[in-house]
């Protein structure tokens, strides 16, 4: 037991990075399917990978080295079904009920049954298979462990480590089983699938601050990798350009949606557009003033503030104290609209762009019947 307990912990360990590399797809997955990303939703499936990979480090942990692999000379394979029988028996001796209780192989047959319980579970509850389809899944899960062990993790060991018994492979799938039948009584007290669904359409109606953010981030990204592609072909052909970078913002963030329906590659994959305040798609003009709008509020003004101050300071028309304090006074009131864009746009308030150039961001998902 203190062996299963220290490969569930360095499950749990291990279980950051996987969902660090996880959680991007599925947020734009949800917010591609349903405009919303639902706590409960979350809970759920990331328990379901915890699960997982709690699974699969029980079955390849803990691991040799390749020498000690190389020198293992057991069976490889084990393909008589009930043998695990035998092993009770043997194990049992010659001594009365309680060896046949406390029993190691017994422990191990029924360890593997209740290693794909949940498997099971989160079957029916969650993605709603029949009993057929958990059946055949809990099938080819086990089959997945055994063949994982079978090849000596991927042919990375030199031959297996570990048996492959077709005792786990029954035992698995009546987990798996087991597992789809014990969830019958939870359907009646948990919310089920098509309810969640309501509820994240019905919050994707709105575009959040979650998914604003989101579209944000990917569409900046996405611009400075444009930009620096644009760099490096220019200096591939000794071309120079300039304001390369600013004409490649012009054209990603104006008129991309422009001439794209009012979507950028980040709003294209969280199910968000720029429309007019009707709601109907947005004129070309339209985006070029909230572009420009957009430019002049972040940068063209902030900058002319910059240089005024820089040349107060050079000729001394304002004191030192009276320029830092200036400087300061700026700084913080720029950082402070950006803490009040984040209220407003929570609240759903348009920002003085939007307003300038009567657009919006709404969302594109639509619930299909």
């Amino acid at each position: 037991m203190e062996l299963y307990a220290d490969i569930i912990k360095e499950a749990l360990l291990f279980f950051p990075v996987l969902a660090f590399f996880v959680t991007i797809p599925y947020i734009i997955h949800n917010y591609r399917k349903f405009g919303s990303v639902l706590s409960l939703r979350i809970l759920i499936v990331y328990s379901f990978v915890l699960y997982l990979l709690c699974a699969y480090f029980l079955v390849i942990l803990p691991l040799p080295s390749r020498q000690e692999a190389a020198l293992l000379t057991g069976p490889r394979l084990q393909l008589i079904p009930f043998h695990f029988a035998a092993d009770i028996i043997k194990e049992a001796g010659s001594g009365g009920i309680l060896s046949y209780i406390n029993n190691p192989a017994l422990f191990q047959m029924l360890f593997n049954v209740a290693m794909t319980i949940p498997f099971g579970m989160y079957l029916r509850y969650y993605f709603q298979w029949s009993r057929k389809k958990t059946l055949a899944a809990s099938f080819l899960l086990s089959l997945f462990f055994e063949l994982t062990q079978l090849s000596g993790l991927y042919f990375y060991y030199p031959r297996s480590y570990r048996l492959f018994d077709v005792d786990d492979l029954m035992a698995n799938t009546l987990g798996g089983i087991l597992g789809h039948y014990l969830t019958g009584p939870f359907l009646k007290v948990l919310p089920n699938r098509q309810q969640m669904d309501a509820v994240s359409f019905r919050r994707g109606r709105e575009v959040s601050l979650a998914r604003r953010l989101t579209a944000i981030v990917i569409d900046i990204t996405a611009a400075v990798l444009l930009g620096g592609a644009a760099a490096v072909l220019c200096r591939i052909c000794s071309v120079t350009i300039p304001y390369l970078s600013w004409i490649v913002c012009f054209g990603y963030f104006v008129l991309l949606p422009a001439f794209y329906g009012g979507q950028t590659f980040g709003k294209r994959l969280t199910g968000t557009k720029i429309a007019a305040v009707s709601r109907q798609n947005a004129v070309w003009y339209q985006y070029v003033i909230r572009g420009v709008s957009i430019f002049l509020g972040l940068y063209g003004i902030p900058r002319l503030v910059y240089e005024f101050l820089e040349f107060c300071a050079r000729y001394h028309v304002i004191t030192e104290y009276g320029t830092l304090f200036l400087s300061g006074l700026f700084a913080a009131g720029y950082c402070f609209y950006f803490v009040f864009a984040a209220v407003m746009m929570a609240l759903h308030k348009p920002l003085f762009y939007e307003k300038i150039s009567r657009t919006q961001v709404i969302s594109t998902v639509r619930r299909r019947l």
